[in-house]
């Protein structure tokens, strides 16, 4: 036995005596209760199972924020919920997005993390050179749930790190209920941001028919100034800012008391109209003189690209959910239709120029260049499910069958009119401009098809003991058509060609309910991620490939990747239900990585099954109702991802793409600290409250910043410890409920997400840095 699964293990056992003493010191010091008090808990229930169960009752790792928590704590975009919840990192550039749960991320192939509305999964496969996943605007959620670890069972090969679950409000047929909320806010040196949303649910037929509506609309002020880098003339004041609009329809009717019928559509769009990300300095080439551009410390950020970077993103998802009662058991019919596009155009006035001359800063009068990015998904979705009701029966089960048919379509232009000018010396050696205008033109078509079968089982062999079995067998379905042309292709290249995978993903699991507030488990579980074909890459490519051990062309295919992950961890209640602890520890091996491998002679790059990486770590999550009016909550992570082994891009490669011993590029230390005391007032409540949000820097080399690896960049860093203190007070009467509130106290102004440059002869580095010190006014009503 290794010396870190010792570790692992002493630390869970140390976590599980702690917990398990809990309950008797609670018993000792909490104050005498009668049978009849309540448990004042008031404990979230999730779906994480796909059966209704309390947070404390399920033998997984679960974060669980409902509209209440989200609306107590301003969560206004999804990034805000992530900096909640721990072992987990977002990472979010111009054209892609990225999750980190437990150390398991990736910026190729499909995604490791499923994306949840509902029932219905939105993740996307990275095609080409951008593209992320969309996440739904955070407005009339029932609840959001982050299911950490492979959950590859229950919900498939996009849940290969874990599973984020987006749960929408549902009709009810024997009671009117809704929301508005409105918000205004301003940001120092920054735009006003300023909100409007409400929801209703009626009964249209008591106890038959009902129908919940809403619709939100969100301006979330800029704070960065686009200007002309020569003398810092503003042309577009805070144009970083963003406009979001989501609208809901729901329907559900019970024609019969076994039967509910529940068709919805949701439409979502988000406007970005500029690049949250800044100068930090400007510099025309490594041997000219270096100065700062922005001025964080003061407030001032800059942007000096020539060209806008916008874009719209837009997505409508029509679905219909089928549940029929048997007697014992529940059949669910759920399909769905997922169409989305997305719409981007970045500058590349900076890139073109330095990656071809070694000068970043434009050399002609009003040079731009600029590359137009348009990313479509076309998901058509389908699950049935048959699943057990009792309660009290020793065995509880789920089966179901699924299927997907998801398609993509990536095209990416490259419009450099200037090309030949500021670079004649490639004149005659590249092909002339297509149109006069691009330097490249790239269309990717791929569709995704996957059928499974799966099923869970759960068996109690004596009272509060439950041995848990869940297997998934499935299918799937990669195939790709890929065109490319311009000057830095070659002669133009056209490919297609596909993959076929027979994924098996088991799961295994106990659990032991000491008392009845206090659960131990422990689970094995696999998590897989379908592979792919690597497209044909241009002429101009044939000597690199040729240098790194494949003289016969880039590899046509890469296999899938798995993990395997093994989780030890307590849930328990205490003290009537008013403190509650809920912590796990756990070990990820995963296995053939699918890796990027950048040919940075010729622009292109394929995808190869490189090397093996292993993650250590635990999370902790706490509550307590100190008072009737005071409460907290803690959430605590730690994450030690690293690969295990040294790997290059090729069998002839010398220099390796990732080093053993290099750390996944995110914070070790996730903590997240809230508090909030309830002041009573007559017949009504106010209210402060204080939420505190740590993110530690990853202080080891990771494979990005480490000079031993081929691509990495030694002048930049991983992102430095972020510090995020926010403040709230109000009054709640009659269903009203007004705060002020402040966020960003401190007024930090660190880079988080990304810090840039454009390639390894780029003089001017960019920053995405956090949004300053804001204040603001919230009202809302329900009823």
């Amino acid at each position: 036995m290794s010396k870190h699964i010792r570790e692992n293990l002493v630390a869970g056992s140390a976590l599980i005596a702690l917990v398990t003493a809990m309950p008797a010191f609670a018993q000792e010091t909490a104050k005498p209760q009668s049978a009849e008090e309540a448990d004042q808990s008031g404990e979230i229930v999730v779906t994480a199972t796909r059966k209704n169960e309390v947070l404390s009752k399920v033998p997984i790792s679960v974060s669980a924020f409902s509209t209440e928590t989200l609306d107590k704590r301003g969560v206004r975009d999804f990034a805000d919920v992530i900096r909640q919840t721990p072992g987990i990192v977002f990472e979010q550039t111009n054209t892609t997005s990225n999750i980190a749960i437990r150390g398991i991320n990736s910026s190729v192939g499909a995604s490791t993390t499923g994306i949840y509305i509902d029932d219905t999964p939105i993740q996307v496969r990275a095609l080409g050179y951008s593209g992320g996943n969309v996440y739904p605007v955070i407005f009339d959620l029932e609840r959001i749930e982050v299911l950490r670890g492979p959950q590859g069972t229950l919900f498939g090969a996009g849940s290969q790190g874990g599973t984020i679950r987006f749960l929408t409000p549902q009709p009810d047929a024997t009671k009117t209920s809704g929301r508005v909320r409105s918000e205004v806010a301003t940001t120092e040196n920054g735009g006003m941001s300023y909100e409007l949303g409400g929801a209703i649910g009626v009964p249209l037929v008591p106890d038959t028919l009902a129908v919940r509506a809403s619709a939100y609309y969100r301006r979330d002020g800029g704070w960065v100034d686009r200007v002309r880098f020569e003398d810092k003339q503003v042309i577009d004041k805070d144009a970083n800012r963003i406009d979001s609009f989501v609208g809901r329809v729901a329907l559900a009717w019970t024609p019969t008391p076994d039967l509910t019928i529940t068709p919805s559509v949701v439409y979502q769009r988000i406007k970005n109209n500029d690049s949250p990300e800044s100068w930090d300095n400007i510099q025309r080439d490594p041997a000219s003189p270096n100065a700062a551009f922005s001025d964080y410390d003061n407030g001032v950020f800059l942007n000096g690209n020539r060209v806008r970077e916008n874009g719209n993103d837009r997505f409508v998802l029509p679905s219909l959910n089928i549940k029929y009662a048997l007697g014992g058991a529940d059949l669910i019919a759920i399909g769905s239709y997922f169409d989305r596009r997305q719409t981007f155009r970045a500058d590349y006035t900076t890139f073109n120029q330095s990656l071809f001359t070694g000068i970043t800063l434009p050399l002609i009068p009003d040079q731009a260049a600029f590359s137009d990015f348009v990313n479509t998904q076309k998901n058509w979705t389908g699950e049935l499910r048959l699943q057990s009701t009792a309660t009290d029966s020793p065995i509880t089960w789920v089966v179901g069958g699924f299927f997907q048919d998801a398609q993509q379509v990536s095209v990416q232009t490259v419009d450099d009119r200037f090309f030949y000018q500021y670079a004649p010396f490639l004149v005659g050696v590249l092909p002339p401009l297509v149109d006069g205008r691009l330097i490249y033109d790239q269309a990717t078509r791929s569709k995704d098809r996957q059928y499974a079968v799966f099923g869970q089982v759960g068996f109690k062999p004596v009272d509060r003991f439950t041995l848990t079995l869940g297997l998934r067998y499935g299918r799937t379905e990669f195939s790709i058509n890929s065109f490319a042309q311009g000057p830095v292709v070659g002669p133009p290249v056209t490919d297609v060609g596909g993959q076929k995978e027979s994924p098996f993903t088991p799961k295994f699991g106990i659990d032991f309910q000491i008392d009845p507030r206090t659960l131990v488990y422990a689970s094995v579980a696999k998590g897989f991620r379908p592979g792919g074909y690597n497209p044909q890459v241009g002429l101009p490519c044939g000597a690199e490939l040729a240098g790194i051990g494949y003289p016969n062309g880039r590899p046509t295919l890469y296999n899938s990747d798995s993990v395997w992950s093994y989780e030890l961890g307590v849930k328990a209640r205490m003290a009537g239900g008013r403190v509650g602890v809920q912590g796990s520890v756990y070990q990820i091996d995963w296995t053939d990585i699918q890796q990027a491998v950048a040919l940075n002679s010729c622009g292109f790059q394929f995808t190869g099954n490189l090397g093996k990486a292993r993650s250590r770590g635990f999370d902790l999550q706490f509550d307590a109702k100190i008072t009737d009016q005071f409460s907290v909550q803690a959430e605590i992570g730690y994450t030690n991802a690293k690969f295990l082994q040294t790997f290059t891009g090729g069998p002839s490669a010398v220099v390796p793409l990732v080093t053993a011993g290099n750390h996944v590029a995110s914070p070790p230390w996730t903590i997240s600290l809230h508090g909030q005391y309830d002041i009573p007032m007559g017949e009504h409540t106010g209210y402060i409250r204080s939420d505190y949000d740590y993110r530690a820097q990853q202080t080891d080399l990771t494979p990005g910043i480490d000079p031993r690896n081929g691509g990495a960049d030694p002048t930049l860093t991983n992102p430095p410890a972020l510090n995020q203190w926010s403040a709230r007070a109000g009054y709640r009467f009659n269903g009203v409920d007004v705060s002020v509130f402040v966020n960003n106290i401190l007024g930090s102004a660190v880079w988080q997400g990304r810090r840039s440059r454009d390639n390894g002869a780029a003089t001017i580095y960019r920053s995405h840095v956090i949004r300053p010190r804001t204040f603001g006014l919230t009202a809302g009503y329900t009823f």
